[in-house]
């Protein structure tokens, strides 16, 4: 009592002697407007959102539940007892009898609800609190004996008292007691750092088997790690089918954040590569939720102090994890943001490109609609030309008249034509006017034959004249020839 007072005092004097703005490590936490903000951080104010996407952005956003389980042994190394310790979480007033000590925690406030679960072959008076951890503690010879084993679960701040009762008692009764186990059950409701309820259950277990009256041999199977992590599923499955009983839209998951933050991813790609938009957008929801770090714990002790206004390195420590969660948080919505913003953006351009593609398409469709109608008319002329024709002949017919027909001109099939020898002469006689009667040529060009075939004729003639020696008068005047028929 004295060295509280002494410390109380000590502190009292170091807060009178520190001047306004210092805070040292061990003096109280500084006032939210004296802390300096984070490097790099600063929070978007509300009015800078896009309050048109505010609503998309919560529509259907399923809230995350908190999920806690932890298991750990309660043991005589740490200097621990387990009949203070069910004291102290039942908030009763117990006497080791071993130690010869009384633990009284009567006073202490924040347990709503307190029992013992056993086994059917669980003699009475093992339902006894005191006499249950006594036995316990005498059971235990060594100085490192393991005495009992704790479960400290989160309740669903969700449900009621009677609600949240159900669920414990079901998943004690299942897991544990079923087992073999005796569990000392104690609900306790206190208040978070968010302002709102915190209930959570400390449940202490029995190590040993039961044997008639006492407790026989420690039943090493419940130390197995598969163990630990099937109750962890367990409680997750039990407490998401409390909140759908109830009628909640809020769930916990028992894995890590890394393995539900690489699902949601996936579960992502695959709606998109699905097309299903809106199922997608709730997917990168979870992402952006999923985005954070784990926090570390603070431990009764530091947080005790914290309470008191003393910084400590554990309160430190989460703090500093809790700011860089709201900054990714924070990067995280304002992606998301961005890109619904862009999806706006662009299904806007869309629909005017489309509608502009509309307008077009009918204008064009209206231009091929009169261009047909002007070709297809163009061509039925002729058609009704003939059509009349042979109405105009089928009436004749009727009325006993001829009609003319105009004769049309059948195509000179039967003359040959022959190819003119020279070109250049033809284009003369096309230029002067003149025509050319091709059997004139024809004729023409027999008789040159001839008069060549005769000439080579008189030519071979003269030939065979000289080699038989008969001449020939060679004189080309006939006036001389005329002369020399006269003198003879």
């Amino acid at each position: 009592m004295l060295k509280r007072f002494k410390c109380a005092l000590i502190h009292c004097l170091r807060q009178r002697a520190r001047p306004h703005g210092v805070y040292p490590r061990a003096g109280r936490l500084p006032p939210k407007a004296a802390m300096p903000p984070e490097r790099g951080f600063h929070p978007r104010a509300p009015d800078q959102r896009n309050q048109a996407l505010d609503p998309v952005l919560k529509r259907g956003a399923r809230s995350v539940a908190i999920y806690h389980l932890s298991a750990k042994v309660i043991s005589r190394a740490g200097g621990r007892s387990s009949v203070a310790a069910a004291a102290y979480r039942t908030a009763g007033r117990l006497r080791d009898d071993r130690q010869g000590l009384e633990h009284d925690y009567s006073r202490k406030g924040g347990v709503v609800h307190s029992e013992i679960m056993a086994p059917e072959n669980a003699p009475d008076w093992m339902r006894d609190r005191d006499q249950l951890w006594n036995a316990v503690e005498a059971v235990e010879k060594r100085r490192d004996a393991q005495l009992a084993r704790e479960i400290e679960v989160a309740l669903p701040r969700e449900l009621d008292r009677g609600e949240r009762l159900e669920l414990l008692r079901g998943f004690v009764q299942r897991e544990f007691v079923d087992r073999g186990m005796i569990a000392d059950i104690a609900i306790h409701e206190g208040k978070a750092r968010d302002g709102h309820g915190q209930p959570h259950a400390h449940v202490m277990l029995t190590m040993r088997e039961l044997t008639g009256e006492g407790f026989g041999k420690k039943d090493r199977s419940w130390n197995a790690p598969d163990l630990l992590m099937g109750w962890r599923e367990a409680w997750a499955r039990d407490a998401n089918t409390a909140l759908e009983r109830a009628g909640r839209l809020e769930r916990i998951d028992h894995r890590s954040l890394d393995v539900q933050r690489a699902e949601a991813e996936q579960q992502v790609e695959r709606a998109r590569g699905g097309g299903q938009e809106e199922l997608a957008l709730e997917r990168e929801k979870k992402v952006v939720e999923l985005s954070r770090e784990p926090e570390p714990k603070i431990g009764p002790s530091a947080n005790a102090q914290e309470k008191r206004g003393i910084i400590t390195e554990r309160g430190e420590a989460f703090r500093a994890a809790q700011a860089r969660n709201a900054q990714r948080q924070e990067l995280g919505w304002r992606q998301l943001e961005l890109r619904l913003e862009l999806m706006e953006r662009g299904r806007a351009f869309i629909a005017t490109a489309r509608e502009r593609l509309e307008q077009l398409w009918g204008r064009a469709e209206a231009a091929m609609s009169r261009i047909k109608e002007r070709v297809m008319g163009e061509v039925e002329r002729p058609q009704a030309g003939a059509e009349r024709g042979d109405m105009d002949a089928r009436r004749a017919a009727v009325l006993g008249r001829d009609v003319e027909r105009p004769e049309v001109q059948a195509p000179d099939v039967g003359r040959e034509r022959v190819a003119p020898d020279d070109p250049d002469r033809d284009r003369r006689a096309a230029i002067l006017g003149r025509t050319r009667d091709i059997g004139q040529e024809r004729d023409a060009t027999a008789i040159e034959r001839d008069i060549a075939a005769r000439d080579g004729e008189g030519r071979d003639q003269g030939r065979r004249d000289d080699i038989l020696g008969r001449g020939r008068d060679t004189v080309s005047d006939p006036g001389q020839g005329r002369d020399r028929d006269r003198e003879r």
